[in-house]
């Protein structure tokens, strides 16, 4: 019992160092699993901190996407909402709003359950054949949904996107390694060069009440919930694709809340997946499942250990995002942008080589056209929907 502890609590560590460095997603996890085999970890303490790594990285990922314009995947489109809040001095609420989010749907999850494992096996059989028909139509969804002639413009950008997605499909580096300077060019360094050019700073932020109805937030967090189990079975599409067709409102406050509920359940339910279909949805999931297989006691073990992460994880991360702010406004915010942006680049270089750093100006180019232009940076996934249609027309 002491050693489950242990392990719980150096994944929540670990989760928060991954969390708070720009472009570290847990996903990288695969990467160590044969080195975690080889040295004779049990496999319930290897189960407990990756589930508790993944998900407190989850949250704690909330404070360099939002305020730093550093997203992972599935956080990319949320920098914008987040960044006007984070200007307008209410960069604490945004982040409040996102593991506000977090936390509900995770309780929403677990009462829903049941429920799904009766459901979700017998869905996913029905659906797997016409996955990429899904895909093609929110594809088409967020291209149709631009302003008159912006169309052409936003097809333009998400085959051009798409094409990115494909080339780098042959790049011998890591996939999954891959799709940082990718995601980081596109919806990261792009807007921190265009703020640099703008010499924006992080205004004082405000105090005091910050008012969301509270049928906001129950909306909110039901669409979130139900966009995150269908990012289960839509590989492909981002998180922050479905938040913006959730988002009841559309406004910052409702995105915010969206996606933070969107993002958990999609962690936890692409976990749960591995019991549900036996089906790897995400690379927290493929490496548990390189460890042993899921079973009804592997899962009661893991769900346990995601309702103690989910707490800690969003006190942790409030209290850092209070501090981060307090630091932030001490300094010049165009540094900050300066020291992200060349940690960005000297991480492109360590795991994905001189080709990664390429392909990070290529996208950060392509990302600020996108930006100057007016499209929806949505379109930009393209570079993911894409080559996921083509796989699965033609599995």
């Amino acid at each position: 019992m002491i050693e489950i502890l242990l392990f719980l609590v150096l994944g929540i560590l670990a989760g928060i160092i991954m969390g708070l460095l720009p472009g570290i997603h847990p996903n990288m996890i695969i990467l160590a699993v044969p080195f975690l085999l080889a040295v004779n970890i049990p496999v319930v303490n290897l189960i407990v901190f990756i589930v508790a790594m993944g998900i407190t990285n989850t949250i704690v990922d909330f404070i360099p996407s939002f305020l730093l314009g550093a997203p992972d995947e599935g956080n990319e489109m949320a920098v914008l909402p987040a960044h006007k809040m984070l200007m307008s001095g209410h960069g604490y609420e945004a982040v409040k709003l996102a593991v506000t989010g977090s936390v509900l749907s995770a309780l929403l999850f677990l009462l829903l359950l049941p429920f799904l494992a009766l459901i979700v096996p017998v869905v996913f059989a029905a659906i797997k054949g016409f996955i990429y028909l899904f895909l093609i139509f929110i594809a088409l969804l967020m291209i149709l949904t631009e302003d008159g002639s912006k169309k052409f413009i936003a097809l333009f950008v998400f085959l051009a996107a798409g094409l990115i997605g494909l080339l780098i499909g042959k790049i011998p580096v890591n996939e999954t390694l891959i799709l940082f300077p990718v995601l980081s060019g596109f919806f990261g360094v792009s807007i921190m060069f265009l703020q640099l050019k703008q010499r924006s700073s992080i205004p004082k932020q405000k105090r005091g009440t910050f008012f969301v109805s509270k049928k906001t937030v129950v909306r909110s967090v039901f669409s979130g919930t139900a966009a995150g189990i269908v990012a289960g079975f839509l590989p492909g599409v981002g998180s922050s694709e479905l938040a913006s067709l959730a988002s009841i409102t559309k406004n910052e406050k409702s995105f915010l809340i969206t996606i933070g509920s969107l993002t958990m359940v999609n962690a936890i339910f692409s976990i749960a997946c591995l019991w549900l279909i036996s089906k790897s949805r995400s690379g927290l999931a493929v490496a548990i499942s390189q460890i042993t297989e899921i079973g009804f006691n592997e899962l009661l073990l893991i769900l346990s250990v995601f309702v103690i992460c989910i707490g800690v994880a969003a006190l942790l991360t409030l209290k850092l995002t209070k501090s981060f702010l307090n630091f932030a406004q001490r300094i010049d915010y165009a540094l900050i942008s300066k020291i992200v942006i060349v940690l960005i680049c000297v991480m492109t270089f360590v795991f994905t080589g001189a080709l990664g750093l390429i392909i990070l100006v290529i996208c950060t180019a392509f990302g600020i056209f996108v930006n100057l232009i007016g499209v929806k940076r949505g379109c930009l996934m393209g570079v993911l929907i894409l080559p996921a249609i083509l796989f699965y027309a033609f599995l």
